[in-house]
């Protein structure tokens, strides 16, 4: 069984944003792992908030969007996304707007565990 690290909650709002980004400019996962020469897992488990994102990841994501940005700007852009308190929910999940996972029931965690799952899957289409 795999185990993650612990993110902060802003690597975890990074990654957010990152998805955000990715949204924003019609980048799909598949397209960042081919740009990377890396796994779509490798990309899921990075803009999911499993673990925490590199320069690399970066720099592929503003290659691909375009709109002259390079990594380094990127960067820049998706940190002070990341730390806007105004737009960060006090309680980031890897998929914005699911529900605290707290407070589901059995049967409510797995059907959002399937719900999930699509969402990841759409994501890589």
């Amino acid at each position: 069984m795999t185990r993650y690290n612990d993110l902060t909650p802003f690597s975890i709002a990074f990654a957010a944003a990152y998805r955000g980004f990715m949204a924003e400019n019609n980048v799909t996962g598949k397209q960042i792992a081919a740009k990377l020469g890396r796994n779509t897992g490798y990309v899921s488990e990075r803009i999911n908030g499993k673990r925490a994102l590199d320069t690399e990841d970066i720099d592929a994501l503003a290659m691909l969007a375009g709109g002259g940005l390079d990594g380094g700007q990127l960067f820049l852009e998706l940190a002070r996304r990341a730390s806007d308190s105004s737009t960060r929910p006090d309680n980031v999940t890897a998929f914005p707007g699911a529900p605290d996972r707290t407070e589901l029931t059995e049967e409510q965690e797995l059907r959002y565990a399937a719900d999930t799952s699509e969402v990841e899957d759409e994501i890589f289409d």
